[in-house]
């Protein structure tokens, strides 16, 4: 019989003899029984052996070692009693590594996954299995940190065999007899309340930091030491451990914001509640060492395995946040050196995530990665031969990732402010917001939501004729813009699929296959063709019939079908290709304003094959030589000619140097106008406009809006920080994750991931209700994979010859990857760095090793990183 089939008969009956209960505790025995004490107030008056008749009826066939049945007043003073929960949760190395080695992870959330701050203070644990790695360093440091950053932080000293922290935070004088950690949990144990404050120290020259002692040792502390003893706690309803963090969080003369744990090296009795139990985050110090391996992966499996310790809503199984610092490596940054002491550690860690990181994607989770939750210090002889903490600020660079960890947890001081606001707006905002989706050529409010960035200027300057970039950073809304805000103004020689509009002119991809077969025939050239077409595209409502070459007088040029026609003509009229170039030149002079030549579409406009990407080329590059011909000399017609950048590079033509200087690269290099993008669209709500944080701009341009600007809209639209991830602030978190292997970034995927994230957020509000933000920092998240499906989509659509090395990629399953395995799709790695799917991560002399891929791409390619940093 179990521990729950034992409570449920003993429940029956006293339910059978008309009783209520107080309490029932059940627990298994050391030596194979059972502990058992039933408290009610009914039992008043009823001799022992009619109180075990009434609860213990058919249980006759039980092992029980020790039974108390007790009313309430008797169980006040009858001693400690059986904890109450099942043994196989107890908090201690044996249960705690057996559950290591069960099959499956009994979570799949971590605290970062929950929307909701958890109360201050935030608890962590520093822990490494062998000594000698800067542990209470590490602590000590961090410590310094958050007290500098204004937060109150308590130190623990709960290495009691061997305390240190007092030493290192320069107190250690101050310690005082029956004072510190043992003396408070023998008077908590006793039940005694001891003054907490006289136990804590002050650490000099901060305001906000203090530490509790583990006492001062002496004979008397070491026999102290005897009666400390977190088996029994854990068994026995009072518990002393607890009662110590509860009177640390509780009863101080001030509130902390975190209290830090210094945990005793090994598997020791009190350093497992402290890791199972008592941590929201459990920072495991180790060295990567092969001998480390075994004991840190099963000791990161039990941290995975246990549910905090601190009450999460809804009661669900939530693990302690798992931070790993690997100290103290080599200083040497060779090759060699990355390779073990960095790379390493990395790959082992997320080989400990593996099982966990498959559940997550089950659950629609992302993974959690090892790089985002590891650190590397290195090896320093002024810190490693120091008595205490310096001050050197160099030091605590070194150490201040590991203080982000902890800081990111508590909530910040500013979203009160916010709060009030998005409480009463959000579900307006929410019924409002709309994010355009797709291509340029896809999105109705185009025009409206562009946002000009200074290189979006130098773009649409006339004296640039040729506008680069990669796909999605807006060569087509440049495209628009021109188009659609300055019809007047500009001419459509070729246009994006989609927007061709009632030019019927245009060709299709067949047609240049047409043109291209007239010029093997021929003595024209692509240059030639150009030229009829700009003519053709200028002539349609700028020109008088007298202006026309002889030839083409009288000529229908509407339809794509005649311009062909009319371009083969010209190989056999008089004078027919010189006439095309004075042709335009002759329109040139007529026109008083200048004309923008808007030339795009021409990375799709060809088709995909290898056949169809050549004549791409060719005729790209007779493109240029008309220019080359033309438009140096032309003074009012000014070419604007959208190309991907990729294609520029393979193109080859005389005199392509001149293009340098006079043509501008389209990227969005600057984080804060990177930013502007959804925020521009989100402000076509009206109730987002009446955010107070945006009642001071929501008169101005978002164009003109300044950094602080943004990032205050920025917090109010999706808050300021995610929790977990090594990027601190979502801003930042956003645009790594949507960076490519080129750290280009588009707008299109940006948009894409707000779309998505309010689609979310509209469902997960009906569920659970959230009122820091309009759109919780975790629907980024959520949604990011739904976007990098998308991308990888685009990439195949555009670049159909990468598929082969795609489906290789999607097969190997893991980034980083070997450089071997993709020796069969050579031919197509240097695209694919091009395009920015690869990138090079690891290198040894002039040889590449590993290539690895982007997370705006791994997503889609349902890639799990493994040790990627």
């Amino acid at each position: 019989m179990n521990r729950e089939k034992i409570i449920a008969k003993i429940r029956q009956n006293i339910d059978n003899s008309g009783m209520e209960v107080d309490k029932i505790l059940v627990q298994p025995d050391h030596y194979g029984g059972w502990n058992i004490a039933v408290i009610s107030s009914a039992f008043e008056g009823l001799s022992e052996e009619d109180r075990r008749n009434k609860c213990l009826a058919g249980l006759d066939g039980l092992s029980t070692e020790w039974i108390e049945l007790l009313t309430s007043n008797e169980a006040e003073w009858a001693g400690p009693l059986p904890g109450d929960f099942d043994p196989e949760d107890l908090p201690l190395w044996p249960e705690s590594l057996a559950r290591s080695s069960t099959s499956e992870i009994s979570s799949v959330l971590v605290l970062s996954d929950l929307d909701e701050d958890i109360d201050r203070p935030v608890v962590t644990t520093f822990y490494s299995l062998r000594g000698g790695v800067g542990r209470s360093t590490a602590l000590a440091y961090t410590a310094r940190i958050l007290a500098e950053h204004r937060r109150k932080v308590v130190c623990v000293d709960m290495d009691l065999e061997a305390p240190a922290l007092p030493v290192l935070l320069g107190c250690e004088s101050d310690v005082q007899d029956e004072q510190g950690v043992v003396d408070l949990l023998i008077a908590l144990d006793q039940g005694t309340k001891p003054d907490f404050a006289e136990h804590l120290l002050p650490v000099t020259n901060s305001d906000n930091l203090f530490v509790v002692p583990a006492g001062r040792v002496s004979a008397n502390y070491a026999r102290k030491l005897r009666f400390i003893n977190p088996a029994a706690w854990y068994r026995e309803e009072r518990n002393p451990l607890r009662f110590l963090l509860d009177g640390l969080k509780n009863n101080l003369p001030f509130a902390p914001d975190v209290i830090l744990l210094d945990a005793r090296t090994g598997i020791t009795d009190l350093s497992g509640p402290l890791l199972f139990d008592l941590a929201d985050i459990a920072v495991i110090v180790f060295f990567p060492h092969p001998q480390t391996k075994r004991g840190t992966e099963l000791l990161a499996r039990s941290l995975l395995n246990t549910k905090i310790g601190r009450p999460i809503s809804e009661d669900r199984f939530v693990a302690p946040e798992l931070r790993f610092l690997v100290s103290p490596i080599p200083t040497s940054k060779s090759k060699e050196v990355i390779e073990r002491y960095e790379r390493r550690p990395l790959e082992w860690i997320d080989e400990w995530l593996e099982d966990l990181n498959i559940l997550r994607q089950g659950d629609n989770l992302p993974p959690v990665a090892a790089e985002e939750i590891t650190h590397f210090v290195r090896y320093r002889e002024d810190v490693a031969t120091s008595d205490q903490v310096g001050i050197d600020q160099d030091i605590w660079r070194a150490f201040g990732p590991v203080a982000d960890w902890i800081e990111r947890f508590i909530p910040t001081r500013t979203e009160p402010f916010i709060d009030k606001s998005t409480k009463k707006l959000k579900q307006l905002v929410l019924d409002e917001l709309r994010f355009s989706v797709g291509t340029a050529e896809q999105q109705e409010e185009l025009i409206q939501d562009f946002v000009q960035t200074e290189n979006v200027r130098d773009a649409l300057s006339r004296d640039v004729p040729l506008v680069l970039g990669r796909k999605g950073t807006g060569k087509t809304a440049i495209f628009r813009y021109l188009s659609e805000s300055h019809s007047k103004n500009s001419v459509v020689v070729h246009a994006p699929k989609g927007l061709e509009g009632e030019k019927k002119w245009l060709l299709s991809a067949d047609g240049f296959k047409e043109v291209d077969e007239i010029i093997y025939r021929t003595n024209l050239e692509w240059r030639h063709f150009w030229m009829l077409y700009i003519g053709v595209a200028v002539g349609q409502n700028n020109v008088s019939n007298d202006q026309l070459p002889e030839y083409l007088k009288g000529k229908d040029l509407s339809t794509q079908t005649t311009v062909i026609e009319v371009f083969e003509e010209t190989a056999d009229a008089p004078r027919g290709a010189l006439s095309l170039a004075e042709w335009i030149q002759r329109m040139d002079g007529a026109m008083r304003d200048q004309i923008y030549l808007l030339i795009d579409g021409l990375d799709t406009g060809f088709g995909s094959s290898a056949e169809e990407r050549d004549r791409r080329r060719r005729s790209i590059e007779g493109l240029f030589g008309a220019w080359m011909d033309l438009g140096q000399g032309l003074k009012n017609l000014r070419f604007k000619i959208l190309l991907r950048e990729d294609i520029w590079r393979q193109l080859r033509f005389d005199n392509k140097s001149h293009l340098y200087g006079r043509s501008t690269r389209l990227q969005w290099a600057n984080q804060t106008e990177f930013l502007k993008v959804p925020l521009k669209q989100a402000m076509r709500s009206s109730a987002f406009k009446k955010h107070e944080v945006l009642q001071r701009v929501k008169e101005t341009s978002v164009d003109e809006w300044s950094e602080d600007y943004v990032h205050n809209a920025w917090k109010v639209l999706v808050g300021e920080r995610m929790k977990g991830a090594s990027t601190t602030y979502t801003r930042n978190w956003v645009w790594n994750r949507l960076a490519d292997a080129n750290q280009d970034h588009s707008p299109r995927y940006l948009l894409q991931l707000f779309h998505e994230a309010v689609q979310w957020e509209r469902n997960e509000e009906k569920k659970s209700h959230y009122e820091k933000t309009f759109i919780r920092p975790r629907a980024l998240i959520r949604c990011l994979p739904k976007v990098s499906e998308e991308a990888l989509g685009a990439v195949r659509e555009e670049f159909s010859e990468l598929d082969p090395l795609l489906d290789t990629l999607k097969r190997i399953g893991r980034t980083p990857i070997h450089a071997i395995d993709l020796q069969e799709h050579e031919g197509l790695i240097f695209l694919a760095r091009e395009v920015g799917l690869l990138a090079v991560y690891e290198e040894r002399g002039e040889e590449i090793v590993r290539y690895k891929i982007p997370d705006l791409y791994r997503y889609g390619l349902k890639m799990t990183r493994k040790g990627q940093a």
